[in-house]
């Protein structure tokens, strides 16, 4: 070990170490998920301690554990660790079933830097269109489904001017698997393009609920979480 130490130049370590802590702290955190089979909650905020040739260490301070990851097989230099580093992100990422990074991520500049943990809630605008989904939800089973309206079609014959009960019938039957089919694919794009790269954890209480919310409002969903990016990106930069 004691000559394996003498190869790495201690700034170049401690730099290495700051680096990875700065601005790839999630992809430690995917490391640990997949090569030590750790949990979401087991791996977050992790902190590289410290890097050979051999492994490194990386802690998580809420669980008070330090890990170790075994380099398989171990840096012939030093000068190879990036190259190792950037291979195990993606293979991390495939094995979880994440996207692998992209160019702009393995430098530390890409969408792949910040963490969300928290679901934001519908703003005032996107209430009327979340209420507006979720009502057609309900009027479809409701009408549909259950025949609520069987014996009553005069309730809409004075109200909708499409063609009274027949119209609302026929729009209300006609547009649902489109609607459906739409809000699947919004809910499955979210999913791809913004949870699973922005540490989300697949099956969580927070995923459920932003995959919950773009399933009926589509489009909001993605305004509201890109706002958490903004900030979080911000908050990360004044750190820096």
């Amino acid at each position: 070990m004691a000559d394996t130490e003498e190869l790495i130049p201690p700034s170049q370590k401690t730099r290495t170490i700051a680096h990875m802590n700065n601005d790839h702290r999630l992809d430690l955190q995917h490391i640990l998920q997949h090569f030590n089979r750790l949990s979401d909650y087991e791996a977050r905020d992790p902190e590289m301690t410290d890097i050979n040739l051999q492994f490194m260490t990386v802690k998580t301070p809420h669980t008070g554990r330090t890990h170790y990851l075994k380099f398989d097989p171990e840096l012939t230099s030093w000068g190879e660790r990036r190259v190792r580093l950037v291979e195990m992100t993606r293979r991390a990422r495939v094995g979880l079933g994440l996207e692998a990074p992209e160019e702009g991520e393995k430098d530390g500049k890409g969408a792949g830097v910040v963490v969300v943990r928290e679901y934001m809630p519908p703003r005032p605008l996107d209430w009327v269109v979340f209420l507006a989904v979720l009502f057609y939800y309900f009027n479809f089973v409701a009408t549909v489904k259950l025949g609520v309206l069987e014996g009553r079609e005069w309730v809409l014959d004075g109200v909708w001017p499409l063609g009274g009960h027949e119209g609302w019938m026929w729009l209300t039957r006609t547009i649902f698997w489109p609607v459906v089919g739409i809000h699947v694919a919004e809910a499955a794009w979210l999913e791809r393009s913004r949870l699973s790269r922005f540490g989300v954890e697949r099956g969580s209480g927070v995923w459920w609920l932003w995959m919950g919310s773009c399933f009926i409002e589509g489009a909001m969903a993605f305004k509201r979480f890109d706002i958490l990016v903004r900030r979080a990106e911000e908050k990360e930069g004044k750190r820096h």
